[in-house]
C-alpha cells in the first residue's frame, strides 16, 4: 500500500510541475506592454492573450471604441515582442480595420483613429508561436 501512494505522490507531484511550467504568465507581458505605451496616450485595458500551449487558435474580445479618438496597441509575447501573435481590430460589421502583421512582419505597437462610434472586436491568433502566450494594452488619446 505504501508503495502505491508514495507512486501515486510521483505522478501527481510531475503532472503539477509540468502543468505549473507550460502556463501563460500574460500579466508578465501586459506590464511591459505598458512600458511601451506612446507619450501622451492614457492607459485604458490590458488584454491577456493565453492561447493554452497552441490548443486555443483565437483569443477574442470585444470593445468599445469613440470616434475622432486615436488608439494605441502595444503588444508582447513570450516569444519576444509580438513575434508569433497576431493582432487585428474588426468594426461592428467584421471588417478589418488594422493589424500588427504586415508584409510578413510583427509589430509591436499601432495606432489607430476611430471614424465610428461603436463595438469592435479584438482578435489574436498565432503564426510560427513556440509559446502562444502573449498580452496587449489599449491605450488613447483625444
Amino acid at each position: 500500500m505504501k508503495k502505491y501512494l508514495v507512486a501515486l505522490l510521483f505522478f501527481f507531484g510531475t503532472g503539477l510541475s509540468f502543468s505549473l511550467f507550460g502556463q501563460c504568465n500574460a500579466d508578465l507581458y501586459s506590464e511591459k506592454s505598458m512600458k511601451n505605451i506612446s507619450p501622451g496616450f492614457i492607459y485604458e485595458k490590458s488584454y491577456r492573450v493565453d492561447g493554452k500551449g497552441g490548443r486555443t487558435r483565437k483569443v477574442e474580445y470585444t470593445c468599445i471604441l469613440s470616434k475622432d479618438t486615436n488608439y494605441s496597441f502595444t503588444m508582447n509575447t513570450k516569444d519576444g515582442g509580438s513575434n508569433g501573435m497576431i493582432f487585428s481590430l474588426f468594426d461592428q460589421n467584421r471588417n478589418k480595420v488594422v493589424s500588427n502583421f504586415v508584409n510578413n512582419k510583427f509589430f509591436t505597437g499601432i495606432q489607430y483613429k476611430c471614424n465610428s462610434t461603436g463595438i469592435y472586436f479584438i482578435n489574436f491568433t498565432f503564426q510560427d508561436s513556440r509559446s502562444h502566450c502573449g498580452a496587449a494594452v489599449l491605450a488613447f488619446r483625444r
